[in-house]
């Protein structure tokens, strides 16, 4: 059976759902097509807006853009979630500003400049890595 994208999506989502409560942060799942997050978490000190934004190793991951987001679509952080070929799963849990911080910068002509997406190269670099399972939401840098 292939995984659709939308089984993806949604297994992600239900992945961060499970990360975040285990975590000791509460969390719900927004009806699907909720505009801008995907989920609402309890920080301690209120709700907060949280977007997923999940994708699998294929054979060719490493030529497309990896993990694309809509600037106008505005939440609190972001969530970015990579499943291996293998199974193991590797999530970044990202204040949004500091996401679209390190995100690319579009160019004049692009016809979709609120599209944006942040590479597995700057993923894996400072300051996004220290981010890497970060399910207690915690700010760990000074960068945003």
């Amino acid at each position: 059976m292939k995984i659709t994208t939308k089984m993806l999506g949604d297994a992600g989502e239900h992945y961060a759902l499970s990360q975040f409560t285990l975590a000791g942060l509460p969390a719900s799942k927004m009806p699907d097509n909720w505009e801008g997050y995907d989920l609402a978490v309890e920080s301690g000190a209120g709700l907060v807006r949280v977007s997923v934004k999940t994708r699998k190793e294929t054979a060719n991951w490493k030529n497309g853009n990896w993990f694309l987001f809509d600037d106008r679509k505005k939440c609190d952080w972001i969530v970015f979630i990579f499943v291996q070929k293998d199974a193991d799963i590797r999530a970044w849990v990202i204040p949004f500003p500091l996401a679209l911080k390190n995100a690319n910068t579009p160019g004049p002509s692009r016809k979709d400049p609120w599209n944006r997406d942040i590479s597995w190269k700057k993923l894996n670099a400072e300051p996004l890595h220290t981010y890497e399972d970060n399910w207690r939401m915690e700010s760990l840098s000074d960068a945003h």
